[in-house]
């Protein structure tokens, strides 16, 4: 008798989509700038050249030290005061946000809903923001939900350290060793784009942020979007 065998379901492969925050989920309106800005003030006495210092792609604690440098403030007293400064920061921030027209960009809402009911995507973070800058942006919306983990400004100086960080959680969270090609890296700015390449994750460049067009394609992108309006869009391309 001939033994009939029956196929076994492929199960598909898990991948993580990692976001940034300013420029490509949510547009703060200038509230998260505005509270670095008011927390180094009353922390350091100076805000140095803070209001010149391109933001975007950045590490907060990066952008506190460029900042800072050119008057003088020595980095280990930025280090010793960090933990003050943040906690300062975060209070400005909280009342700052709750009173800025935070925007959520289009297509934004629909692409977590899709992926959150996805069994075989992991939903994370990839952002410069201190862990609790980027909890508090987030949750004027209530989109902390969407995220099971997360690489921020804490835990990395440079934005290039971050997807390792974001590769230990995972494993840590889910159990899971994730290879860099199953993750992908979504941002607004050149530095994402770099992150992603740097580690071998696959990039996907937005253009709702505030970096030039050109100098975002120019770069190569694995993937980009002028807007992540059709969703279904972005959707497909976790499909390949």
């Amino acid at each position: 008798m001939q033994r009939l065998l029956r196929k076994k379901k492929r199960r598909k492969a898990i991948k993580a989509v990692l976001f940034d925050i300013d420029g490509t989920i949510l547009n703060c309106n200038g509230a998260g700038k505005r509270s670095l800005l008011q927390a180094s003030e009353e922390v350091f006495g100076t805000s140095g050249t803070m209001r010149h210092v391109q933001f975007q792609g950045k590490t907060d604690p990066n952008i506190i030290k460029e900042a800072l440098a050119e008057h003088h403030v020595q980095v280990q007293n930025i280090r010793r005061e960090m933990d003050r400064f943040k906690s300062v920061y975060f209070e400005i921030l909280k009342k700052n946000i709750s009173e800025a027209e935070v925007t959520v960009y289009p297509g934004i809402f629909e692409i977590l809903e899709e992926l959150s009911r996805n069994d075989n995507i992991l939903v994370g973070l990839l952002t410069g923001n201190f862990t609790e800058g980027a909890r508090i942006k987030l949750d004027k919306h209530n989109l902390n939900r969407y995220f099971t983990f997360g690489a921020y400004g804490d835990d990395a100086e440079t934005r290039n350290g971050l997807p390792e960080v974001a590769r230990r959680r995972i494993s840590e969270i889910h159990g899971m060793n994730m290879d860099f090609s199953s993750i992908y890296i979504i941002g607004d700015t050149i530095h994402d784009i770099g992150c992603a390449k740097f580690s071998g994750s696959v990039s996907v460049a937005v253009g709702t942020g505030w970096s030039d067009i050109d100098e975002l394609k120019n770069e190569k992108p694995d993937y980009y979007f002028d807007d992540l309006k059709n969703f279904n869009d972005f959707i497909k391309i976790l499909e390949d």
